[in-house]
């Protein structure tokens, strides 16, 4: 285990680096992981904006809404955003796939 004052000593670093298991995933099936990953993120991302841009709607008092109204805009939201993720969506899952995928062996 490394302690605080030995998080900046490379050799501690590298010793307890040696140490760790190696990987038992490989190189396909981290870089499939990383782009579910990164296309969660983006979900998640636009189901933030969706929410917030929700909030700037008025409400007309047409309909009554109540809290089962919010939980289904919530639940409508959640499934929207995992849809536009899987499709393309703002490209963002792409960039970050691209940019972390230098990094997977």
């Amino acid at each position: 285990m490394i302690s605080s004052v030995d998080a900046i000593n490379p050799n501690v670093i590298y010793k307890e680096q040696k140490q760790r298991p190696e990987r038992l995933d490989k190189p396909e099936e981290s870089k499939q992981k990383l782009k579910e990953v990164c296309q969660e993120f983006e979900a998640i991302f636009v189901n933030m904006l969706l929410s917030e841009m929700r909030k700037t709607v008025p409400k007309s008092g047409l309909l009554e809404q109540g809290l089962s109204y919010d939980i289904f805009l919530a639940m409508h939201d959640e499934a929207l955003s995992k849809e536009i993720s899987q499709n393309g969506g703002l490209g963002l899952a792409d960039q970050m796939y691209n940019q972390l995928s230098k990094y997977v062996e």
